[in-house]
């Protein structure tokens, strides 16, 4: 007698695993799609304004003046040229700016936990924290300048000072608004306060976390422009500055729209994480994902 088999296969990848993608992928797409329209509009706006104002045509530059400067050859260079100058100068930025984003995300995550952990900190800190943040960074970094002189650790300063305290604020806030209901759930099965953060404050934050990361990325890249105009002779920071000075408009606008370009890129990335988190993990994380 014959007998036949049955083979039995699992799903690749699991309906919530699948959720997951889905919304991943359509948030993706969404702000992509979202930017790309966004930059087509503001360069078209960019290139409205330059006629309306009538700026002289050597100091203003649009938009096909800056593609042109990346992809022709010039009176003041190769095009090759350009492109390696501006690439080798985005990459000390982005160095000075990962410091100062790193440094500042870990020092602000940890001071959020200790924040939630033991209240009279907060107290004493917050008011202080927030004081400190009314200075306007251009009053600040002369005196980090002063302090610790010209090098990496300055760098890293008014990076962190420009990524702390949106990320503090924020963070300290999210991991406040897990619901009492949830926090009496883990205590009545015997979980402490170091429970409560981990398996509740943390998820109910991380909307609160990647929001607040989203400001910081741009931030950072800002701080580290600006400690490189002031201080330093790298970095598209100091280009602006030397480009000023010696009149090439073309680099100047060069240099400020690739800052701007990789800050979007940047910011996309982010939010790119932040749905692929938020859709596994986020406290709406399955009624996002079916959305």
């Amino acid at each position: 007698m014959a007998t036949s088999t049955m083979v039995r296969t699992r799903p690749a990848v699991s309906a919530s695993a699948a959720d997951a993608i889905r919304y991943t992928a359509r948030r993706t797409g969404t702000t992509v799609g979202t930017i790309l329209l966004s930059a087509l509009i503001l360069a078209v706006l960019w290139q409205v304004a330059i006629v309306l104002v009538g700026q002289s045509p050597f100091i203003a530059k649009g938009p096909l003046d800056v593609v042109n400067y990346f992809t022709q050859d010039g009176v003041d260079g190769t095009a090759a040229e350009h492109r390696a100058l501006l690439a080798g100068l985005l990459g000390v930025t982005l160095s000075d700016a990962a410091l100062g984003f790193v440094i500042g995300l870990v020092l602000s995550i940890t001071i959020s936990f200790a924040f939630v952990l033991f209240r009279p900190i907060e107290f004493m800190f917050m008011p202080i924290a927030m004081l400190l943040r009314t200075v306007p960074l251009l009053a600040m970094a002369p005196v980090i300048y002063i302090i610790f002189g010209n090098g990496r650790i300055t760098a890293a300063l008014i990076g962190t000072v420009v990524v702390l305290f949106p990320v503090l604020v924020n963070l300290t806030v999210g991991l406040r608004s897990v619901s009492q209901q949830s926090v009496d759930l883990v205590t009545v099965y015997g979980g402490h306060r170091l429970t409560v953060l981990r398996k509740v404050a943390i998820p109910t934050a991380l909307p609160h976390l990647f929001a607040s990361m989203r400001i910081a990325v741009p931030g950072a890249i800002t701080g580290a422009m600006l400690y490189e105009y002031l201080f330093t002779t790298t970095g598209l920071g100091a280009a602006v500055t030397s480009a000023k000075a010696a009149f090439d408009y073309p680099q100047l606008w060069a240099a400020t729209v690739l800052a701007t370009i990789v800050s979007i890129v940047l910011y996309t990335i982010t939010t790119i994480i932040e749905a692929a988190v938020l859709s596994e993990w986020g406290p709406d994380a399955g009624r996002a994902a079916r959305e």
